[in-house]
């Protein structure tokens, strides 16, 4: 439940219909690029969705496998922040185009996880306990969610550079 919790956390500060469009703008993104990011991001959790469900029924050890699909969007996170904490947008012209390509590489990084994260839990919880799993998943997700949105907006209400 901690990883759900963490996750909403997390969603609070990259928002696809407000955080990740505000932050594209702020690097020069024309608007067309940024109110696209909802679509896109739909569009590319769903590019590998199937492929990877018809090549993931056939894992053998899907806890290994859950592990290391996560480890994309981990590495794919942290070159991400990494990035943006040590080079410094305002000078770099293209800085908006790094950002839209990482957000790509994350969205269908989500798009790889998502059908074998989706057969680790039909594997390893008990259909008659699955309803009280996702409800208590959610629960902390949306948790995690509400606290973030309220730290977001204490730190957005600030002088702090984006």
């Amino acid at each position: 439940m901690l990883h759900e919790f963490c996750w909403g956390f997390g969603v609070a500060f990259h928002t696809l219909y407000a955080i990740v469009p505000l932050f594209l703008r702020e690097l020069g993104a024309p608007e067309s690029i940024a109110v696209s990011t909802a679509g896109l991001f739909s569009i590319l959790i769903a590019l590998p969705t199937l492929l990877i469900a018809a090549l993931g029924r056939n894992i053998r050890n899907i806890k290994r496998a859950v592990i290391l699909v996560h480890g994309i969007i981990l590495i794919i996170s942290f070159i991400m922040g990494f990035t943006f904490t040590i080079f410094d947008p305002a000078h770099v012209q293209t800085a908006w185009k790094v950002y839209f390509i990482y957000f790509m590489l994350y969205a269908f990084s989500i798009g790889i996880i998502v059908p074998i994260w989706a057969d680790f839990l039909n594997q390893s919880t008990l259909k008659s306990e699955r309803g009280k799993f996702f409800g208590l998943g959610f629960a902390c997700n949306s948790i995690g969610s509400f606290i973030g949105g309220f730290i977001l907006r204490y730190l957005l209400s600030y002088d702090l550079p984006f």
